[in-house]
């Protein structure tokens, strides 16, 4: 046989042999095996999540995934070094002073991985043109773009309104909410187009600008977020003032028979049948009624016998009887000294009112419902305006002089504390009533 046949054959038999030991689970001699690295693929390691290793010992960095490679470098023990593949017997592919190489995972410890990759943010190109208001049901969270991946703009709190402009195909609104504009999820709001819910922004006064007065007809007046929808007042006195806002009633959707309003130091609708131009009050405490006999009803529900008018106020505010007539006192003294009226943003505070108030404005600012001195008409609060501010000259006159007319500014709502710091529970606007 020749050389070459017999080249031919000893190649042929030996492949034959390697094959037969595979199968029966044999042993073959040690130049015989195939590494490692020819038989174990290699996983990128960010799909792995692995980023860097620490070596637990003296560790051979080697040219495949198998202690028969060749040895590249030894990496001494503690050192950490970054990792760009596992094999599936678990080595890892690292670099080590400008070589790249595998080392065992049974000697390392994994001391950082790799974030998993953010799903691509999906681009909503159509949207279409919407005119209407929402009310959320829940507390909503306004992003960048329509959808969950989007960052957060601001979070729009239960039974808010905002103003939606554009709907994406995936449903969800454009909105803008106190002056920022946003995305926000379809399925937690109520759409609106007519007699809804508006955003008119922070509050000021009763007045807001406006003339356009009324009173209510009669006792317990209604008051809804939306045209007899969501009712925020039900306790409304008779002869409240109540201001018709034109501008915001065209913006929510006209409905026949409601005026969108402000009164009780909030907005809302009201049934126009429930309003009068006419106020019936009071404006004297006629039948004696005393401070104490006030205090023993419940806070926030005086009779109407109880309650008169602000005689020089051309809101007719309603107070309690026995605080009036050292009110005007008060209000005599003011104007001799700067040619005006002290003017009245409230007084008399109703139970729904004051749980509107505290829901709304959290326990920094209102009082809990049932135990505000406006509960029993026995407060005042004036203007939140830089005049009536702790800087304002009508603000120092009053704390100055108020007592002398039985009416109090307390010093638990002064600016700052005793200690200096700033007092967060601070009101330049609230005076209270101590007389008789």
């Amino acid at each position: 046989m020749s050389p070459k046949h017999r080249s031919f054959l000893s190649k042929t038999m030996t492949a034959i042999a390697v094959a037969i030991l595979l199968i029966s689970g044999s042993t073959l001699p040690a130049q015989a095996v195939p590494t490692i690295a020819h038989l174990s693929a290699a996983v990128p390691a960010a799909k792995n999540n692995v980023a860097k290793v620490k070596t637990k010992a003296n560790l051979n960095m080697r040219s495949g995934t198998s202690t028969k490679n060749k040895v590249l470098r030894t990496i001494p023990k503690g050192k950490t070094v970054p990792v760009s593949a596992v094999a599936s017997n678990g080595w890892y592919q690292v670099k080590y002073q400008n070589k790249t190489g595998w080392i065992s995972n049974k000697y390392v410890t994994v001391v950082a991985k790799r974030s998993a990759p953010k799903a691509p943010t999906p681009k909503i190109t159509k949207t279409k043109k919407v005119n209407l208001w929402v009310a959320t049901k829940s507390t909503v969270n306004m992003r960048k773009g329509a959808g969950t991946s989007h960052s957060v703009v601001r979070s729009i709190p239960k039974h808010s309104a905002a103003k939606a402009t554009a709907q994406a195909v995936n449903g969800w609104y454009k909105v803008t909410y106190k002056k920022k504009s946003g995305w926000i999820s379809n399925k937690h709001v109520i759409t609106c187009t007519k007699g809804c819910q508006v955003d008119t922004g922070n509050y000021t006064t009763n007045r807001a600008g406006l003339n356009d007065r009324y009173f209510t007809k009669s006792n317990g007046a209604d008051l809804y977020s939306a045209a007899g929808k969501r009712l925020r007042i039900g306790d409304i006195p008779k002869n409240s003032v109540v201001y018709r806002d034109v501008k915001w009633e065209k913006a929510g959707g006209p409905v026949t028979d409601w005026y969108f309003v402000r009164t009780q130091g909030m907005d809302g609708w009201m049934k126009a049948s429930a309003l009068t131009r006419k106020n019936t009050a009071a404006t004297s405490n006629s039948k004696g009624i005393t401070r104490k006999q006030a205090l023993k009803q419940h806070n926030g529900k005086l009779p109407a016998s109880m309650l008169v008018a602000i005689p020089w106020d051309k809101e007719k505010t309603l107070i309690a009887a026995p605080a009036v007539k050292d009110l005007t006192r008060l209000n005599a003294a003011f104007k001799k000294k700067f040619g005006k009226n002290l003017d009245i943003d409230l007084a008399y505070r109703t139970l729904d009112t004051q749980k509107y108030y505290y829901n709304e404005l959290g326990p920094y600012i209102a009082a809990k419902p049932g135990t505000s001195n406006h509960g029993w008409g026995l407060a005042i609060d004036v203007p939140e305006s830089y005049n009536y501010s702790f800087k304002g000259k009508y603000y120092k006159w009053l704390k100055a002089h108020s007592k002398k007319y039985n009416w109090t500014h307390r010093k638990n709502l002064e600016e700052f504390r005793s200690n200096g710091t700033r007092n967060p529970y601070a009101e330049a606007w609230h005076f209270e009533y101590n007389g008789k």
